[in-house]
């Protein structure tokens, strides 16, 4: 009868240990633990829950030593090669991450993991159509892969390739995994409207400043607010926001059954999804359908796809009845327009003049996300600048803190490198506002839209000019410019696009008075009239609950 050597005996210990501290919450104790499993046993099991720990501690170092000596001791292991890239990120050497990906891919094209990482970079980097590829490689290794379907579902937004009938599909078909998936609780009556919030972004993000104003005005007297946080972390916008519930409840660490159970026990009568296909959902939550109704809205421009969802919140700007409809597999609700309010931050710097005014030439600026610079986006900048030869474009994007990517980029979009601002991510949001006063026009992108970024941009007194297309994601700024007054903004065709950024650059005083007017504009307009969204809100909610009980 063969034993295991006395060291594997310790190392297998270390390791049960380990994963007795984990669930207890010590990491640490988690790490050291893990360090010396590995190191008794090379090579071991102890090295992907070590790297995770190292990950999770944020101890980027060890994780590059112990990837190294699992390279050697495993040559054929995919994992330290795919613990590597996390690595690499950590130092923003963005395309550099996608080597050891497909290396842990070349050893093993099985795992979906390091399909949806690759995947998750490339879309990081702008390109997604490889991105694409790649959460579809993952599912097809791994079907059942929750990331990849919420990845490529999200992914498809961006597009400039797929039809809007063809998105509306993909969610369909997703949707159907989950069919009859709850049965939903009795409906209760109550002297107030039980109305629960579900969200992993109740906390300094841009869902946070559409959602905090309509949670500041809602009547109390008539409506019992329940937020449900779906993410650990938590700042000082969680704070003010627990101050607005009436309870407020953190899923973050919970299963599906239990906190299916806690909303159970909660007894809403309506509940609020505010992530659709992003981060850190629970749309799988939903399916088990914990409230009698439920409602999708704000955070995730586009029909979920799940059956257990019964309306989704719009506005007929961003949803045209004529055109909208066929798409959606929750029933539309139209508010009045808009179909959300922005709450401007309280840091915000004062706008300055228009730089053109003082140096005579034009600065275009996008400050959305870089994988919202779809091909068609680019190939309308590039002749937006050969159209204005003194113009320079200012973009910002993470990725650009990486000079390999910046490179990639610049090649990639075909833009004139000497007339382009390449900027970094800023370390806060008042840093990030100040940077719209270096430009003196936004440029909306298309067919995804911005949202917060257009907000930001007009609160800043800079104008924006957006295309607006066939769905959702491609009609909100169409909502947001009518919405504060510029609807001679928005074009429904390249050409128009083209037309008004054109124009705006030939009258800098007409820029100038623009800008000098409107935040105030703003401040004054139906996009930050809380009290009125929020009786839109409130009124829309008991519309729902009247038809739920007819």
């Amino acid at each position: 009868m063969t034993t295991d050597p006395p060291n594997s005996r310790l190392a297998a210990f270390l390791l049960a240990e380990a994963g007795d501290c984990i669930a207890a919450g010590r990491p640490g104790h988690a790490l050291q633990l893990l360090a010396k499993s590995y190191t008794l046993n090379p090579g071991g099991p102890a090295f992907r829950p070590l790297a995770d720990a190292c990950r999770l501690l944020g101890r980027w170092e060890q994780l590059a030593s112990f990837c190294a000596r699992q390279q050697r001791l495993q040559p054929d292991d995919p994992w330290p090669w795919f613990h590597l890239a996390a690595y690499h990120l950590q130092h923003q050497r963005f395309l550099a991450a996608t080597v050891p990906l497909r290396e842990a891919l070349r050893r093993d094209p099985t795992l979906p993991e390091p399909w949806v990482e690759l995947g998750n970079l490339w879309k990081r980097l702008g390109e997604v159509q490889r991105a694409i590829v790649c959460y579809r490689q993952a599912l097809k290794a791994a079907p059942g892969c929750v990331a990849a379907q919420d990845n490529l579902l999200f992914s498809l937004l961006f597009s400039d390739r797929v039809t809007p009938e063809q998105i509306a599909q993909a969610h369909r078909e997703w949707g159907r995994r989950w069919l009859g998936e709850g049965v939903p609780p009795q409906l209760l009556p109550g002297a107030r409207l039980r109305v629960g919030y579900l969200s992993p972004d109740l906390r300094e993000h841009s869902v946070a400043s559409f959602l905090e104003p309509l949670l500041r005005h809602h009547d109390r007297q008539r409506f019992e607010i329940v937020c449900y946080q779906c993410n650990q972390e938590e700042d000082a916008v969680t704070a003010r926001l627990k101050g607005y519930a009436d309870r407020w409840r953190s899923i973050a660490h919970l299963s599906d059954d239990a906190a299916e159970a806690i909303i159970r026990q909660d007894r809403l009568q309506l509940l609020v999804e505010l992530a659709g296909h992003t981060a850190d959902n629970r749309l799988r939550l939903l399916a088990r359908r914990p409230a009698p109704l439920q409602v999708t809205w704000l955070g995730y421009p586009h029909a979920t796809g799940l059956d257990a969802i019964g309306y989704r919140l719009s506005d007929a700007i961003a949803d045209p009845p004529a055109t909208a409809d066929h798409l959606e597999s929750e029933r539309l609700l139209r508010l009045p327009p808009p179909f959300l309010c922005y709450q401007p931050p309280a840091d915000s710097p004062e706008p300055g003049p228009p730089p053109a005014a003082r140096t005579g030439q034009v600065t275009f600026g996008c400050f959305n996300r870089i994988d919202k610079a779809s091909p068609a986006t680019l190939a309308l900048w590039r002749e937006l600048l050969a159209q204005a030869p003194t113009a320079i474009l200012a973009l910002k994007s993470e990725v650009f803190a990486d000079p390999a990517a910046t490179e990639r980029f610049i090649t990639r979009s075909g833009l004139p490198a000497d007339r382009l601002r390449l900027l970094e991510r800023t370390p806060d949001r008042s840093s990030h506002l100040a940077l719209y006063n270096r430009i003196d026009i936004a440029l909306d992108t298309f067919p995804y839209n911005g949202t917060t970024t257009t907000c930001e941009a007009l609160w800043m007194g800079v104008p924006v000019i957006t295309l607006a297309g066939g769905h959702h994601a491609a009609r909100v700024g169409k909502t947001l410019l009518e919405a504060v007054g510029l609807g001679d903004l928005v074009a429904d065709t390249a050409e128009g696009y083209l037309h008004r950024a054109a124009a705006l650059t030939q009258d800098l005083n007409g820029l100038t008075q623009l800008r000098q007017r409107l935040r105030a504009t703003m401040e004054s307009s139906l996009l930050c009239d809380a009290e009125r969204f929020t009786r839109n809100m409130e009124d829309a909610y008991r519309s729902m609950m009247a038809s739920l009980s007819a």
